[in-house]
């Protein structure tokens, strides 16, 4: 006796549904793989965006403290500045004080950096120089141009007590003094792997009154 043929009539046998469901999870699962990835680069991408922007920033912060250093007073440091007025609030002579070493407390005045006149209330030498008068003891501390530089110490101090904001993405903000009054600053990833991400040099416009 002869069986009937279930495909006789042009119909389907169950194969071939399965093998189309199967084929469909196929390209499903791929198409997920496909979507997952994008958008992994996708953060990635955003990621790196954030990153950049805040380390271009941050080195911008830094060098808004590098433009604040000034030793017109006889001592290096890192000004101050009124919020309201934008000056440095040490003693200056347009500022009243007409003793003062410094002749203004003016940062966008070339005067800021280096003292004009002696304060000859000053007796003592002063500190880390062998002049009691302001101009010559700059000029000494200017003649130090190695990572000692007491022009330059008190920067690299005022940069290393800035907050962080690259923490959160495990990247750290490692300062150095180089010779001849370069600050140096790396911006070093620091997981999964160390590796540095930015390297740049500043120099201080107070380094160029040294000269």
């Amino acid at each position: 006796m002869n069986r009937p043929n279930p495909t006789a009539n042009g119909g389907f046998t169950i194969v071939e549904p399965l093998i189309l469901l199967v084929m469909l999870l196929i390209v499903s699962s791929g198409t997920s793989v496909l979507i997952d990835s994008i958008n992994r680069s996708s953060v990635s991408a955003r990621l790196q965006i954030k990153i950049n922007e805040d380390i271009e920033s941050d080195i911008a912060t830094v060098r808004g403290v590098a433009d604040r250093l000034t030793c017109c007073s006889g001592t290096c440091l890192v000004a101050t500045l009124n919020a309201a007025t934008g000056l440095a609030t040490f003693p200056s002579r347009d500022s009243g004080t007409a003793t003062a070493s410094c002749l203004t407390n003016n940062p966008r005045r070339s005067a800021f950096f280096f003292p004009t006149q002696d304060d000859l209330s000053t007796a003592s030498p002063i500190p880390g120089s062998t002049s009691a008068r302001e101009p010559d003891a700059v000029t000494e501390f200017c003649a130090n141009n190695t990572v000692t530089s007491p022009v330059m110490t008190p920067l690299l101090t005022a940069v290393n007590a800035l907050p962080n904001p690259l923490a959160a993405q495990n990247i750290t903000r490692v300062v150095s003094i180089q010779p001849n009054k370069v600050l140096r600053v790396i911006y070093r990833e620091t997981v999964p792997t160390t590796r540095d991400l930015r390297l740049i040099s500043i120099v201080p416009p107070m380094a160029n009154f040294c000269t």
